[in-house]
């Protein structure tokens, strides 16, 4: 289970926006971000799919009854928990998809919004509120990487901060 939240934490953290907007009738939402792609963003419009995650520290956080600790966190969480993506769309409309492909999830999650690409920054906007997140493209814009702190709690209760990088690969049409 604690494994489960802190990959939870993490994924959601990605997609989790910050800044929050009033309840009342008044419209101080953050606006849908509009208008044409750049070419840029025309090469970016795909869907991506998750495809490592990389502690710069080793940990073992899986109840397995062995004591591997590994940088490879994707291969310590389950076919559900790995089951994430992004669909950035040609009409700005983005999907941060979990636990949708795989069978038997019971923690399926979807978050939508729109989506801006300049350079490095990737903003998005959904649910009234905007996340920016610094992105890093590889050269052939097959895969992208997003790196960030998080603590952990390993099996044996041990607190373990490092930096992460998740990688997500460019589906083929």
């Amino acid at each position: 289970m604690k494994k489960m939240n802190a990959l939870m934490s993490i994924l959601m953290l990605v997609v989790l926006l910050t800044v929050g907007c009033n309840n009342d009738d008044s419209s101080n939402c953050i606006e849908d971000i509009t208008g044409e792609l750049s070419s840029e963003e025309t090469s970016f419009s795909h869907t991506w799919v998750l495809a490592e995650i990389v502690s710069e520290k080793e940990m073992d956080l899986t109840d397995d009854n062995e004591d591997n600790p590994s940088t490879d966190l994707y291969n310590q969480y389950s076919e559900c928990e790995r089951d994430a993506s992004y669909e950035f769309k040609n009409d700005r409309k983005y999907a941060f998809k979990q636990g949708q492909v795989s069978s038997d999830c019971k923690n399926k999650q979807t978050s939508v919004g729109t989506w801006k690409l300049d350079g490095n920054t990737l903003t998005l906007v959904g649910f009234c509120n905007m996340r920016i997140i610094n992105i890093e493209i590889n050269t052939e814009t097959t895969s992208f990487f997003i790196e960030d702190n998080f603590s952990f709690t390993d099996v044996k209760g041990k607190i373990i901060n490092s930096k992460v990088k998740f990688t997500y690969n460019k589906v083929s049409n």
